[in-house]
C-alpha cells in the first residue's frame, strides 16, 4: 500500500517501525489480538495509525526476528528467483536471435508462465500478455537476426536493474528478492519498456501499488488484454520510401540502425542539418537509402532540433550528399 497521510503507515512502513519483515508485520496484524486496528484503503488493502503502531511497539519489544535486509548469496551473486527471471529472459533473447539481453527480454521473462513471484500476475492484471508484448517488441526493434548469435551479453543497464531489485526488496522490507522486485526496479528508473504500454494509461505508481496489493493478499482486478499499437504509431511510420539494401532486407524492419558519415577530401565532413554529415546504416552495414538513392537521417528544423511527428517520434527524411563527398559503408575499408 501507499499513503500520503503522515499519520498513517503502510505494511512496509509498519515493518520498518517494528524492525521486522513486511510479511511478519502482516502476520502480527492478522494474528495478534492487541495489534492496532487497520483502516481500509481504496484498493482493498490496509493502513495503520502511526502513533498506535509506535505505542504497540513500545510495549512489545520482541515482535519477531529482526529484519537486516533481503537474503542474498554470500558471493554477491543474484538470488534464485532473479536467476530464474534472467534465464527466461535469455531464452526469449535466444528465440528472437538477439545477441543481447535487455529490459524487454526481462519483461518477457517475467510474463513466462513458469516465472516465480508476483510479477506475471501483476502485469496480466493490467492486460499485459506475453504474445502481444513480444509482437510489439518485434515491431519496434525490427525482424529477428537471420544468423543465430553464438553468445548473448547482458546490457549494463539491465544488469543495474537486476542489482536494484535487491534495493527494492529492502525498501519494502521483503526478505526474499523475487520477480516483482525486478518489475519495481524497471519502473523506478524509467526502464519500463516499450512505450505502447505507458500510452495505454498504465503508470509506474499504479504498477507499484498493484505489486504491494498482490503481495499483501489483496485480490487483483481483471482486465481485458491490451492490444499492441497500430502500425501508424511505429517510429518509422512517417519515414520516406526506403529502398531494400543489396541483401534484399527492408530497412523499415531492421532497426535499430547505426550511423556513419560522409567521406570528404582531407577527412573534413561537412555540416549537414546540424550533424557532421551523418546518415543511417542498417545492421548489415549498408546505407539506409530512399528509393531515389538519398541517405536517410532525422529531419531537423532551423535550430537543428529533431522534427517530431504526431506521436512524438523523430521524423526521418533524406539527406543530400554534399559535393565532393561519398558514402562510407560498412563494407568499405577506406
Amino acid at each position: 500500500m501507499t499513503t500520503t497521510d503522515p499519520q498513517l503507515v503502510t505494511a512496509a512502513e509498519t515493518a520498518r517501525l517494528l524492525g521486522v519483515t513486511r510479511q511478519r508485520a502482516l502476520e502480527l496484524a492478522g494474528s495478534t489480538d492487541d495489534f492496532p486496528a487497520a483502516e481500509p484503503t481504496a484498493t482493498g488493502g490496509r493502513v495503520w495509525s502511526r502513533a498506535a503502531v509506535q505505542t504497540w511497539a513500545a510495549t512489545h519489544p520482541d515482535p519477531g526476528p529482526i529484519f537486516t535486509g533481503p537474503d542474498l548469496p554470500p558471493d554477491y551473486g543474484h538470488p534464485p528467483q532473479i536467476w530464474a527471471v534472467m534465464n527466461r529472459a535469455a531464452s526469449e533473447a535466444r528465440q528472437l536471435n538477439h545477441p543481447w539481453i535487455g529490459d524487454e527480454h526481462l519483461m518477457l521473462g517475467m510474463l513466462h508462465p513458469d516465472c516465480p513471484g508476483a510479477a506475471r500476475l501483476v502485469l496480466e492484471s493490467f492486460g499485459i500478455r506475453a504474445e502481444p508484448f513480444r509482437q510489439a517488441l518485434i515491431a519496434s526493434m525490427g525482424d529477428p537476426w537471420e544468423t543465430t548469435p553464438t553468445h548473448r551479453t547482458l546490457s549494463p543497464a539491465t544488469q543495474l536493474v537486476l542489482e536494484r531489485a535487491n534495493l527494492e526488496a529492502a525498501r519494502i522490507a521483503d526478505a526474499e528478492v523475487a520477480s516483482e522486485h525486478v518489475l519495481l526496479a524497471l519502473i523506478s528508473h524509467g526502464h519500463f519498456p516499450p512505450g505502447w504500454i505507458t500510452r495505454s494509461g498504465i503508470t509506474a505508481d499504479a504498477i507499484r501499488q498493484r505489486v504491494l496489493d498482490a503481495t499483501e493478499g489483496v485480490g487483483l482486478p481483471e482486465a481485458p488484454p491490451l492490444e499492441p499499437p497500430p502500425p501508424s504509431q511505429a517510429p518509422w511510420a512517417h519515414a520516406p520510401d526506403l529502398a531494400p539494401n543489396p541483401l534484399g532486407h527492408d530497412p523499415h524492419r531492421r532497426r535499430p540502425w547505426g550511423s556513419r558519415g560522409f567521406g570528404v577530401p582531407l577527412g573534413r565532413p561537412p555540416k549537414q542539418g546540424g550533424w557532421a554529415g551523418q546518415y543511417f546504416i542498417d545492421r548489415d552495414g549498408y546505407p539506409v537509402l530512399t528509393t531515389d538513392g538519398q541517405p536517410v537521417h532525422f529531419v531537423v528544423d532551423e535550430d537543428t532540433e529533431p522534427v517530431l511527428d504526431e506521436h512524438g517520434h523523430p521524423m526521418l527524411g533524406p539527406v543530400e550528399i554534399p559535393d565532393g563527398a561519398r558514402l562510407i559503408t560498412g563494407h568499405d575499408p577506406t
